[in-house]
């Protein structure tokens, strides 16, 4: 990669865990993980700083920041693609994303045999989307209810996020890929590059989340805003 891209950081606020890591130099690399809960915009700044910190370099030596776009917790991915663009426009630096289902991609890019990945949508409903050989389709997402779960996804391998499936279908064990999806910001942070490398970059007035449907939380904040 480019010297020009060095020193990068990596946000995820898409879950209730705040992950970050800080790439800097030819090959050094801090992280670090902070359950968040529903206070991601209390600790997010907290945290930014004492990776710098920790790393010895300072906000200006950045040339990059990766974003996690989710989908995921609605308020955490708005304070984190908030904090990312504030950042991006103060240094005036480029903003790259990484969503979840591009992150199972790459998690399980050696899969010839499709994978269904889930993610929490409302309460008992999922988003599912297929992963096959480092390729997702957006196309053949599904909304899938507790309710028809087995009917969609039974006997095919499955890999979620966020959520123990087993919890719910114990009789999906053998099937059940999701210990392969563990991931902390270095992973998002080798997606992040990749996509430097071929100049992917976001316009920073329209990065937004991953939208798929939209929450209550979601309509909530557009019904706010509309008064």
């Amino acid at each position: 990669m480019s010297d020009v891209y060095q020193n990068i950081l990596t946000i995820d606020s898409s879950s209730n865990i705040l992950k970050l890591a800080l790439s800097f130099g030819s090959d050094r690399l801090v992280k670090s993980e902070e359950p968040a809960e529903q206070s991601h915009g209390q600790i997010i700044i907290k945290k930014i700083d004492e990776l710098f910190n920790s790393s010895e370099i300072s906000k200006t030596d950045l040339h990059a920041i990766i974003v996690s776009t989710g989908p995921g917790s609605f308020t955490g991915l708005r304070i984190g693609i908030a904090v990312a663009k504030g950042i991006a426009v103060a240094l005036g630096i480029k903003i790259i994303s990484v969503n979840l289902f591009e992150l199972a991609a790459y998690k399980l890019q050696n899969e010839i045999e499709e994978i269904l990945i889930v993610v929490p949508f409302k309460k008992d409903e999922f988003f599912v989307v297929p992963v096959c050989e480092d390729k997702y389709d957006l196309s053949k997402l599904q909304t899938v209810t507790l309710k028809n779960f087995m009917d969609i996804c039974s006997e095919k391998k499955i890999a979620a996020f966020g959520i123990d499936l087993q919890s719910y279908f114990s009789d999906i064990t053998e099937f059940d890929c999701s210990d392969r999806l563990i991931y902390d910001a270095s992973d998002l942070n080798t997606i992040g590059k990749k996509k430097i490398e071929q100049q992917m970059f976001e316009n920073i007035n329209t990065l937004e989340p991953l939208y798929i449907q939209k929450s209550q939380a979601e309509i909530n904040f557009d019904l706010k805003n509309q008064k």
